[in-house]
């Protein structure tokens, strides 16, 4: 399929599952494929070029080892950040939540006429999308480690 053309929603539901995790996913990968990280650079432009199955990058030793070592790097620096950061933290997040909601209603009156009221009801939290950091209302969740 290395044809020029990116894949689309449809071809990574094999390892999606649905249609709302495979958008999720092709989002990730589109921001992977600009961030600093080369390695997970490389591993996004081959699964969206084609030239890379997504279930070839996801089970390859060393993609694998760049998404952990990211999401190591971003569990650290939440858990070292101070309430304040959290709050700001949260904030930022709950914008990018509903900026990310408004392009996913657009996307799904794009691609089926809009099925937001059967959307909304299949998904828990705010009426845009699951419960961010901004609406725990203060509360810190501990980790798998323990409150802190």
């Amino acid at each position: 399929m290395a044809d020029g053309r990116e894949v689309d929603q449809g071809e990574l539901l094999g390892v999606a599952k649905d249609e709302e995790r495979a958008r999720s996913l092709l989002r990730a990968l589109r921001t992977l494929s600009t961030g600093p990280d080369p390695k997970l650079r490389e591993m996004a432009n081959g699964v969206l070029r084609g030239n890379l199955s997504a279930e070839q990058a996801f089970t390859d030793p060393e993609y694998t080892a760049a998404l952990f070592s990211g999401a190591d790097k971003v569990r650290r620096a939440g858990e070292s950040r101070s309430d304040a950061e959290a709050r700001e933290a949260g904030a930022r997040f709950g914008e990018w939540q509903r900026a990310r909601d408004a392009e996913q209603e657009r996307e799904e009156k794009d691609s089926d006429g809009g099925s937001q009221d059967r959307q909304s009801a299949e998904r828990p939290g705010a009426p845009g999308g699951l419960r961010g950091p901004d609406q725990l209302h203060g509360i810190r969740p501990g980790n798998r480690f323990g409150h802190r």
